[in-house]
């Protein structure tokens, strides 16, 4: 009968559990509205494919123009079950399903946390600070893939900690469900699988380091037989399995030396990875040193705790994966879409931390003077609690933000620029050169020619031909029928060529929405309105 109750009691806490996650996700999604530019890049070759056009961002054009094969077709399976009639309906119905994974995820972290005998504390703070993780969030609600890569994520983890009858057939899905969804993700399991071997942390039925070995390339295997068939199709159909947005980003990436970063990290510490506890766009400024000062020493401490011997092997293991996550960023850079695995495992090893500070605590109970041991642990009880209070502030900070930033940047303004232009084309084939490809190029439905060239290998056929990334030389070589520029760009334009906007181009509209951007300066943040307020629309002049 007690074993009944104790069963009855889990399944409440779990379903609670779930009931809040999912509940804070999708009252984040109501409030902000937030759908994110690259959402709109997906997007347009998921509807493309649901209405018959073919998996292309340009109908008649096949290039690999999206990054996840998972996050592109769902959206097409979806619009398609809803035949096609609202688009807004389709991202809502993506929101509740990432909603839901993010609530499913939580659920397995309370389990993860009851497996290795978590006190009560840090299964709190695990859950709590993973319920109201920013970008977490944000990038599971605005249309992006980031809920099915933690839900990967964590179910990888939960099978290697908690016992189930297949558990090689269940990382070899976890695996291909990552690949399906980011192709670079196999950088967070082989983090995890190497993190393992190193260290053997305790497993269910797996005793040793060739046992583990043999496990690990068994679900590589069952990965790769899952994983395959899109590379295939995607090889049949665009001429390559290798988007084209790696392709076009890969040009902008500075030669790096992989073992001079890896041994110079942290000394040549790369300041885009304080993106792993910030919100989303945080490097545009208006944050403030503060939540720079909050991100930047946990990062560090979770990505080197792998070195310290008296850590427990499983936070040990998770904290190698975020170490090679870490090189990964300085490599290539961060989105912060690839930097929100990071950050669920960041906060996976905190709560280990926490586990064993409070383990450390209950020792030294007997030990110190009561009245100094109560300052100890109220010490550290107000120190967990400000790590909490301060994410829970950028995570309202990054609601209102990203609120703001939906009504007057996304719809207010860039999504006004697409329809304008879709009114005003001379026909539906002009060709538009500008950098923000999301919105205008979803709601003109013209040809974009887009920098750096995410859908098209026009503009990256010219930036390898001519060896720059100059907007003057490449408009020049490419003569676009209009451009949309913010002012920085018009000032590098007439910096590098002082007549193309001039005699070549003359502009026919300017969008601006600064002075509504103005009235919420005082904003943490708030540059990130202020970098796309204003644009202008310019059309060539015909002999050009």
């Amino acid at each position: 009968m007690e074993l009944l109750k104790d069963i009855a009691l889990n399944r409440k806490i779990y379903l609670l559990v779930f009931c809040v996650v999912f509940l804070i996700s999708i009252s984040f999604a109501l409030y902000t509205q937030h759908s994110w530019e690259d959402w709109y890049i997906t997007y347009r070759a998921s509807k493309n494919l649901a209405t018959g056009k073919g998996l292309v961002y340009t109908v008649g054009q096949r290039t690999h123009s999206f990054t996840s094969p998972l996050g592109t077709l769902l959206p097409a399976l979806l619009s398609r079950i809803t035949k096609n009639s609202s688009d807004e309906l389709v991202l809502w119905l993506l929101r509740i399903i990432g909603c839901s994974l993010l609530g499913i995820s939580a659920v397995l972290l309370l389990k993860i946390a009851k497996e290795i005998s978590f006190k009560v504390l840090p299964a709190i703070f695990l859950i709590a600070m993973f319920g109201i993780e920013s970008k977490i969030i944000d990038f599971s609600i605005n249309g992006m893939e980031t809920a099915f890569m933690i839900f990967f994520l964590v179910f990888t983890l939960y099978v290697l900690i908690v016992p189930s009858r297949h558990p090689l057939l269940y990382i070899g899905l976890s695996w291909a469900g990552l690949m399906w969804t980011r192709p670079d993700s196999f950088v967070y399991f082989l983090g995890i699988a190497l993190g393992y071997l190193l260290f053997i942390p305790k497993m269910p039925t797996i005793k040793n380091r060739l046992a583990l070995l043999r496990f690990f390339l068994g679900a590589g295997i069952v990965m790769l037989l899952l994983y395959l068939p899109w590379v295939i199709w995607a090889w049949h159909y665009f001429g390559t399995c290798i988007p084209h947005t790696i392709i076009a980003k890969k040009l902008m990436a500075p030669h790096v030396h992989l073992f001079n970063i890896i041994f110079t990290f942290p000394l040549r510490y790369d300041s885009s990875l304080d993106a792993v506890f910030m919100p989303a766009a945080y490097e545009l400024g208006g944050w403030g040193t503060v939540p720079i000062l909050f991100s930047r020493p946990l990062v560090l401490l979770c990505a080197f705790y792998w070195c310290f011997p008296f850590a427990r092997r499983e936070a040990r293991a998770v904290s190698f994966a975020i170490w090679i996550g870490c090189i990964y960023f300085s490599i290539v850079g961060v989105a912060p879409w690839y930097v929100a695995s990071v950050t669920l495992l960041s906060i996976l090893v905190l709560s280990y931390i926490i586990q064993q500070i409070a383990i450390c605590l209950h020792f030294l109970k007997g030990v110190l003077e009561s009245n100094f041991f109560r300052r100890v642990k109220v010490s550290i009880y107000g120190v967990i609690s400000l790590l909490f209070c301060v994410n829970l502030i950028l995570f309202v900070s990054s609601a209102f933000l990203m609120r703001l930033r939906q009504k007057i940047i996304e719809r207010g303004n860039r999504t006004q620029i697409g329809l304008w232009l879709k009114e005003n084309a001379d026909s539906p084939f002009d060709a538009v050169f500008l950098e923000p490809l999301g919105y205008i190029g979803f709601y003109s439905q013209l040809k974009m020619l887009d920098f750096p060239g995410l859908a098209s290998p026009e503009v990256v056929a010219a930036r390898k031909k001519l060896g720059t990334d100059s907007f003057a030389q490449l408009i020049v070589e490419l003569k676009p029928d209009w451009l949309v520029l913010r002012p920085e760009e018009i000032e590098d334009i007439k910096h590098q060529m002082p007549a193309l906007l001039i005699i070549f181009y003359r502009p026919a509209k300017v969008f601006d929405v600064s002075q509504k951007v103005t009235r919420y300066a005082y904003l943490p943040g708030h540059h990130y309105l202020e970098y796309d307020q204003t644009f202008t629309v310019f059309k060539k002049i015909p002999g050009f």
